[in-house]
């Protein structure tokens, strides 16, 4: 049998983030397909503060506890080391007040960690995504073809 990736799944991820539109709709095993594709994508897009500055990070919380149940607490490291730059260590849960704190940070100050924590995240990128795939396919979230 052929490998799945995360490609595979288009057409369910699909439904799912049409689903989600309601994310308290979402079971526990479709929550954390959305959360960590969701971080998976914003970071393929723009790096780890992607995740922050859109309105995926209004579920930080959820993804590190998701991420965690799938076994990946090296790319929960990573988020928790962002999450140090905000106040009290906490990000806010509504993409304003995590934005009004991304745009208050000198120029370039971050830069370097940024940088670090993304060639971090790279360097597991496909391992998470596999750890995700198994995810998918343990809890029958997309039809077997």
């Amino acid at each position: 049998m052929e490998e799945k990736k995360l490609i595979d799944f288009q057409p369910e991820w699909g439904k799912l983030v049409l689903k989600a539109q309601d994310y308290e709709s979402l079971n526990s095993a479709e929550r954390v397909w959305f959360n960590v594709q969701n971080l998976i994508q914003s970071v393929d897009n723009g790096g780890l503060i992607s995740y922050y500055y859109n309105s995926d990070g209004d579920y930080l919380a959820d993804c590190m506890q998701d991420l965690l149940s799938i076994g990946a607490p090296q790319i929960v490291d990573l988020l928790r080391k962002i999450n140090e730059l905000f106040p009290n260590g906490k990000p806010s849960r509504d993409i304003e007040g995590r934005n009004k704190i991304i745009s208050s940070w000198e120029d370039g100050k971050y830069d370097g960690l940024l940088e670090e924590l993304d060639s971090k995240f790279y360097h597991h990128e496909e391992d998470l995504e596999n750890l995700l795939t198994n995810h998918i396919m343990r809890n029958r979230l997309a039809g077997e073809d």
